[in-house]
């Protein structure tokens, strides 16, 4: 098993990969069993379907990095257990000419040193106004 420090450079090397849209870079850390999840209900599907396998993860990770900037995006601390890092991550997020304030808290297992499963929670009603999926009213934003 890899050491804490180790696994807290994995995740701050794939993190980095994500805002630098380096998908290339990023897949080199991801298990090629690999499952990415964002939590969230089927009103947000596909966004919160489950994605397996390297190449639906790229697809995946193309996608997401084509349609959400997270340059402004900073980890805020990496917490490690055995195998697993939780990580908070807090800044500006963009979606095409959207600027929104968010905190994002993932759960990143590994094996063999690369992401294994990736579970990512997200302000799901932000992220549903933000795809005018809901409409919220002034007091609601």
């Amino acid at each position: 098993m890899a050491s804490g420090a180790d696994l807290r450079q994995a995740v701050e090397e794939i993190f980095k990969a994500r805002v630098d849209g380096d998908i290339d870079r990023l897949m080199s850390l991801v298990d090629d069993n690999c499952e990415f999840r964002v939590v969230g209900n089927q009103h947000l599907s596909p966004m919160t379907d489950a994605v397996r396998g390297v190449e639906a993860i790229r697809t995946a990770m193309e996608q997401l990095a084509a349609n959400w900037d997270m340059a402004g995006i900073e980890i805020e601390s990496i917490h490690v257990d055995g195998n697993v890092a939780f990580v908070h991550r807090r800044g500006q997020m963009r979606a095409g000419p959207v600027a929104f304030d968010t905190e994002i808290m993932d759960k990143l297992t590994f094996e063999n040193g690369k992401v294994r499963e990736c579970v990512e929670f997200i302000d799901t009603l932000q992220t549903a106004a933000v795809l005018n999926l809901v409409q919220l009213n002034t007091a609601q934003q």
